[in-house]
């Protein structure tokens, strides 16, 4: 079969868009987030009860931004592509926002309607992840950590993925008994899409690459990404 043509450029903006729209979907499910949103979901939950001012989405790339300054810290180096790595958190939470508007006018008072709002939260999550694989736009600051760290260090990414989703795991648990005695902003969700994601990652990639050949559109722009 004749694989078609999908932009990096697209697969890169509908990554952003699915991505926040999964975020979105686990809060209202309210399950639990992910792993890596715990952390970020907890303090927007804590500081949401003396200041509206700061949203969810504005919380998590704030967070992204600190993330990338300890990776330009631990690797002893900055490079010009960690601005373009917290533009993409920008983008992102600003997608985040969006969508937790969005998805305020989806009913979702019974246990099955918030069941069926967590599976797709975990879907969408896992499909955007994939998309990001396939544009060569800077990642995020978790996933721009775990490329640098393990690329400075010369250690298996797959092996430093995991240690960081287990790291931000035990702080997401840490944050949550500290600043609230209890659980909320984690859960069996948690737990569920810790599992999940991984597999549903890998199968929605090699779904796209069945059928989808992905180039870019911008190929200048692509080597200067690629260099910088």
């Amino acid at each position: 079969m004749k694989k078609k043509f999908f932009y990096s450029e697209i697969a890169y903006i509908l990554a952003l868009l699915f991505i926040g729209l999964g975020v979105a979907l686990a809060a209202k499910a309210g399950f639990g987030v992910s792993m890596i949103a715990g952390v970020t979901y907890t303090f927007h939950l804590w500081l949401s009860q003396f200041t509206d001012i700061l949203s969810l989405g504005t919380v998590d790339y704030l967070f992204h931004g600190i993330v990338i300054l300890l990776t330009g810290i631990v690797t002893k180096k900055f490079r010009g592509s960690y601005l373009f790595s917290f533009m993409t958190a920008v983008f992102t939470g600003m997608a985040i926002d969006l969508f937790v508007l969005l998805v305020e006018l989806i009913p979702a008072e019974s246990f099955f309607a918030r069941t069926i709002i967590f599976i797709a939260s975990i879907l969408t999550c896992a499909f955007g992840v994939a998309l990001v694989f396939h544009a060569y736009f800077p990642p995020a600051g978790h996933e721009l950590f775990v490329k640098e760290f393990s690329l400075h260090f010369g250690k298996d990414m797959g092996k430093v993925k995991t240690v960081y989703d287990m790291a931000f795991c035990l702080l997401s648990v840490v944050l949550n008994l500290v600043l609230f005695g209890g659980f909320v902003g984690i859960g069996i969700g948690t737990i569920i899409a810790a599992f999940a994601n991984g597999p549903l990652i890998g199968a929605f990639t090699r779904l796209l690459e069945k059928h989808f050949e992905f180039k870019a559109a911008l190929p200048k722009a692509e080597k200067y990404f690629e260099n910088y």
